[in-house]
């Protein structure tokens, strides 16, 4: 590398949002392939709520919307990765558990109990990932072209 090149410090806000787009397309993989697993295993077939497009459309905005929050809490809240790590599983187990109750159909019909385990196994694995791989990712130095991670903005 040249000695005279500059090197682009992206900001908080940068690193929140292309966190969360990455982490969201994995996430998004995983989800599928979980999705296929489970459809193997349990037999439940019905595609009408759950399906490729919403699982993609569900993951991606989700995960870029957490690494915004993310990149907010860390740059203005002390202690913001663990504030956010916190936050993150708490609405995972909240929402984790939505599909329990028994008219979670967008149309009001009771959730067939597979659907119930297959929304719920989304659901936990996006927080996972939005918990713990989402900062990774936003922090890594090495995905940043940084000597260390907490060069960018301060």
């Amino acid at each position: 590398m040249d000695s005279h090149a500059t090197v682009y410090r992206y900001n908080h806000l940068s690193r929140g949002i292309l966190g969360g787009l990455f982490v969201g397309i994995i996430t998004s993989a995983l989800n599928l392939l979980f999705d296929y697993l489970y459809r193997q295993f349990t037999g439940y077939q019905v595609a009408a709520f759950v399906n490729i497009n919403s699982i993609i459309f569900f993951t991606i905005p989700t995960l870029v919307a957490a690494g915004i929050v993310y990149a907010i809490l860390r740059q203005y809240v002390k202690q913001g990765q663990l504030v956010y790590t916190v936050l993150a599983i708490v609405l995972t187990v909240i929402v984790a558990f939505i599909p329990l109750g028994p008219n979670m159909l967008p149309n009001g019909d009771p959730m067939p109990y597979s659907a119930r385990g297959l929304t719920m196994g989304i659901e936990i694995l996006t927080g996972i990932m939005g918990a713990f791989a989402l900062p990774y990712f936003v922090e890594h130095p090495k995905i940043w072209s940084d000597s260390t991670a907490d060069k960018y903005g301060r």
